[in-house]
């Protein structure tokens, strides 16, 4: 499990993301693969009879690992250290409120402009950035969380899979592999793959929550807002905006959250009845929330407006004394990520960050810095690593920095500091990828595949692990480098299942075919 990095404890900075381009070719292959889900036998696992009143753990993580493998394939992981730290933050606060608090849960942002969020077998709660845009404070997102958790907790999601058997799966790994494609600017397959999207969340719509298990999951999720302090009118108040959002006529576009967790007046007037009749009750909701929102404005794909327009016109159209500092710090990160710094830093410099913003404020004025004079931002950068020396966002913010520089010394200082952060979170993906790029800017190939096997490897794709590091043996290795890669091997393949394994060889068919 990845563990909650809360930021009432400084120890978070930030990062750019560098994402990658989806390839035509995955929305092709994910849309052949979508197509063909009653045609190929991926020898998914066994979910029962219908007499089985919910699935094993062994099979629930089964599924789950196969989703996680999907996303982070196609890329959709917002994989942000501060966008990542806020969501589990929220996630694992309102966990240990919950029915279950022992239960095992895992918490991740997909970058997709939808508003939806759902729960998947193993304790998966995923939460599309979209839906994140869509809140209005902090309890209307933990609300969401909160009925997400609610339905795992209830064991709602284990008995909709072992009903639904084998048919579900494919349909959710299509409709991922669908986002990705749409996320492609200049994929003309866009509008297939969204057409594709859109049936396979009207298929799951259908089968997935029953409307007993809508009123339960509400019901339990308010507990879980109110034990956790969150205000429980979050809940009904997001409920009924996405509600007034919804058409007559069910041939308009509706929220897709409201395509898979139908909503009715009666439910949301029962939510906020549940929510208006406590009384007496402190909740607590942090600083982060309207700095992250811009956050996610800036990193988040497909929007209708791209994210510098957005905010110029934003500041044409607003009195200055109104401009609110989370949206100077999201201008101003969108001009850095437009590489206008001069006006970035301008920007950065008006916003006046609060306790618990701090340090988000400080890590981009930083990086903004490096890119106008690298000594004077290095050294800022050196100041925040001093006082928060286990920081991932400080880390990787720096890490980032010091490789755009060029120079052997900072290419080495980075390959040093995404050794420690792989150190201290050996089950986060994203750092192995640091450490690979961090690798292969200082001519260490070997060292880069080892590193990128283990992301593989941590995502549960361990087929394509092994790939690499067989790879890895082709290299002029001493006797220790050959063991090691060998002994890995042994794990790793011990690791594959049939179903990843059939996935594998079918994908590396289809693409031999299409070339």
């Amino acid at each position: 499990m990845i563990k909650a990095y809360y930021f009432m404890k400084p120890i978070y900075g930030l990062v750019q993301i560098h994402t990658k381009s989806i390839k035509t070719v995955i929305a092709l292959l994910c849309l052949v693969f979508f197509q063909s889900i009653y045609a190929y036998d991926y020898n998914l696992p066994d979910l029962g009879t219908p007499s089985d009143a919910v699935m094993s753990p062994v099979k629930e993580k089964e599924i789950r690992d196969q989703i996680v493998q999907q996303i982070y394939e196609y890329n959709l992981v917002m994989s942000d250290p501060v966008v990542m730290s806020y969501i589990e933050q929220i996630g694992f606060r309102l966990a240990a409120n919950s029915e279950k608090p022992s239960s095992s849960f895992d918490f991740f942002m997909i970058n997709d402009n939808t508003v939806n969020a759902s729960a998947y077998p193993g304790g998966l709660i995923i939460v599309h950035s979209g839906l994140f845009l869509r809140t209005e404070n902090e309890s209307e997102l933990a609300g969401v969380i909160a009925h997400e958790i609610a339905h795992a907790t209830q064991r709602h999601i284990s008995r909709f899979y072992a009903d639904a058997k084998k048919n579900t799966l494919p349909t959710i790994l299509g409709m991922l592999g669908a986002i990705a494609a749409s996320q492609s600017s200049n994929s003309g397959d866009a509008p297939i793959a969204i057409l594709a999207a859109t049936t396979a969340m009207q298929q799951q719509a259908m089968i997935n929550y029953t409307r007993s298990n809508e009123y339960e999951a509400d019901r339990v999720g308010i507990n879980t807002l109110i034990n956790a302090e969150f205000n429980p009118n979050g809940m009904a108040g997001f409920f009924e905006k996405l509600m007034r959002e919804t058409p007559i006529d069910e041939r308009y576009q509706m929220p897709e959250y409201n395509r898979t967790h139908p909503l009715s007046i009666n439910r949301v007037s029962e939510a906020k009845n549940r929510a208006q009749n406590i009384q007496n009750k402190d909740f607590h909701e942090s600083d982060l929330y309207p700095f992250l929102k811009e956050r996610v404005r800036v990193l988040t794909k497909n929007t209708e407006i791209d994210s510098l327009s957005y905010y110029q016109k934003l500041f044409k159209e607003k009195l200055s004394a109104d401009i609110t500092n989370a949206e100077k710090y999201g201008y101003a990160l969108s001009l850095y990520n437009s590489s206008d710094f001069d006006s970035a830093l301008k920007i950065i410099n008006q916003t006046k960050p609060t306790a618990q913003t701090k340090l988000l404020v400080a890590v981009l004025k930083a990086q903004i810095i490096c890119e106008l004079d690298f000594q004077s931002g290095r050294k800022q950068f050196e100041e925040l690593y001093k006082f928060y020396p286990e920081s991932p966002v400080v880390m990787e913010s720096y890490i980032q920095s010091l490789s755009r520089n060029g120079s052997f010394p900072s290419r080495e200082k980075a390959r040093i500091l995404a050794r420690k952060l792989v150190l201290l979170f050996p089950e986060n993906a994203n750092y192995y990828s640091l450490l690979a790029i961090s690798n292969q800017n200082l001519g260490k190939s070997i060292e880069a595949n080892e590193a990128l096997a283990m992301k593989e490897h941590i995502v549960n794709n361990n087929y394509r692990a092994v790939r690499i590091l067989k790879n890895i043996l082709k290299e002029e290795l001493d006797y220790y480098q050959r063991a090691k890669i060998e002994s890995k091997i042994t794990q790793y393949e011990a690791l594959i299942t049939h179903s990843e394994r059939d996935r594998e060889i079918q994908q590396e068919r289809e693409s031999r075919r299409r070339n």
